[in-house]
């Protein structure tokens, strides 16, 4: 039995740290390849960028009642096999005439593929990795996911420079057919699920998702939570790139750095939670206690900035890259244990949906209200994560105070 659990893991660990990989070097060869053929023509860039989200948007909600309604590990194995011919196809259109078109067409699909894909992968775990080993599998899976985080540009630029756009297009097709093949090896060790009735309505199934996740009132909690979180997250990640404006002259090219520190902080937490993920997996003041972790790492910043030590300005963002990362691994634990397994896809849609949308909501209010210059602006996305941590305790006390 121990091995058979050890495998699983390990394809599903295998098939997942592949297709990112792959996702990198799509990303990267499609970005050179319009900038390079379309440099005055910026607008093609935004439209190969944004129609990613608007795809996820549309369609997330979807894919988690597929999720729920067919065979999980089918699914994925599909997917991926789509995913994989969609790179093919595009690797012999990028120096045709209509080579923007193409990209922006095959980034859409391959969009609208992993919006199938996303729900249904978080979803296939519950099924192929116990109950007691969920935690541990995701701490391992987030470290893998986090360097190949940071080593995939890097070799992306050296794959690009030797086989060109069209062989690393090439290279992205076999990436997908590999996890594809790494799935198909998986094998089910739980008992067979017994399918709830589908309505056959895609938009009654997607209601009935919704229903199931408002009347678990506490990952409800916690989905409302990350939700608003993701709003002052997107702060955040609007502010990160100007620290090489709010640093000028004082440190060089720390931007890269920050986001070294970030990196090495999550693989740093996903080791060190790994071994207590499954322990903490039901406890949300232990959640919580990790969300604030990543505002008072914010606060911190704007305090360290003037003693101009560089080493010091970096330790929040490690920080932050520890707490975040904690925090959704022992998260999406929770919820993959505590949930019916007949709602996990529509429960993981809604939780991706809601995340995509509140990211521009807030990338577009600190792009409007907030000094990106300034160092101080961080304190806003640490003092908005605290107060929110601190008012998300008091509530739930007040919850606990009244069911006695």
């Amino acid at each position: 039995m121990e091995k058979g659990i050890k495998k699983n893991e390990a394809l599903l660990w295998l098939g997942s740290w592949t297709s990112k990989f792959g996702n990198i070097v799509f990303d990267y060869a499609n970005s050179i390849s319009i900038v390079s053929f379309f440099a005055g023509k910026p607008i093609v860039l935004a439209l190969y960028q944004s129609s990613e989200t608007i795809i996820q948007i549309i369609f997330n909600l979807v894919g988690g009642v597929k999720a729920d309604n067919g065979n999980r590990k089918r699914l994925v194995v599909i997917t991926d096999l789509l995913a994989a011919l969609i790179c093919f196809v595009l690797s012999f259109l990028v120096d045709s005439g209509r080579m923007a078109m193409a990209i922006i067409a095959a980034n859409a699909l391959l969009a609208l593929v992993y919006a199938f894909n996303s729900p249904t992968y978080k979803s296939l775990v519950r099924e192929m990795i116990y109950k007691d080993r969920i935690g541990f599998f995701n701490s391992i899976a987030h470290a893998g996911s986090e360097i190949i985080g940071i080593t995939g540009p890097i070799l992306s630029v050296g794959l690009v420079a030797v086989i060109g756009t069209r062989g690393a297009l090439l290279f992205d097709a076999m990436t997908f057919l590999v996890s594809a093949l790494l799935e198909c090896c998986l094998v089910r060790v739980t008992d067979a699920l017994s399918k709830g009735k589908s309505s056959n309505n895609v938009f009654t199934d997607i209601i009935e998702g919704i229903k199931y996740l408002v009347s678990k009132k506490q990952i409800f909690f916690l989905v409302i939570l990350s939700a608003l979180v993701n709003f002052f997250l997107a702060g955040y990640n609007l502010l990160l790139p100007y620290t090489d404006v709010m640093y000028k002259g004082v440190f060089d090219n720390f931007y890269s750095k920050a986001l070294a520190m970030e990196a090495a902080g999550g693989i740093l937490g996903s080791i060190v939670i790994s071994k207590a993920a499954d322990r903490f997996k039901d406890n949300v003041y232990i959640m919580i206690l990790f969300l604030s972790g990543t505002g008072i790492a914010m606060l911190a910043e704007p305090i360290i900035a003037p003693l101009q030590n560089m080493y010091l300005c970096l330790i929040p963002f490690a920080i932050f890259g520890i707490s975040l990362t904690v925090f959704n691994i022992i998260f999406m634990s929770h919820v993959q244990v505590s949930v019916d397994e007949n709602f996990l896809g529509r429960v993981f849609s809604i939780i991706f949906t809601v995340a995509v949308l509140f990211m521009p909501v807030g990338s577009f209010s600190f792009s409007a209200f907030v000094d990106a210059k300034s160092v101080g602006s961080f304190a806003i996305v640490g003092g908005g994560i605290v107060i929110l941590s601190l008012m998300s305790i008091f509530i739930l006390k007040a919850i606990e105070r009244r069911n006695g």
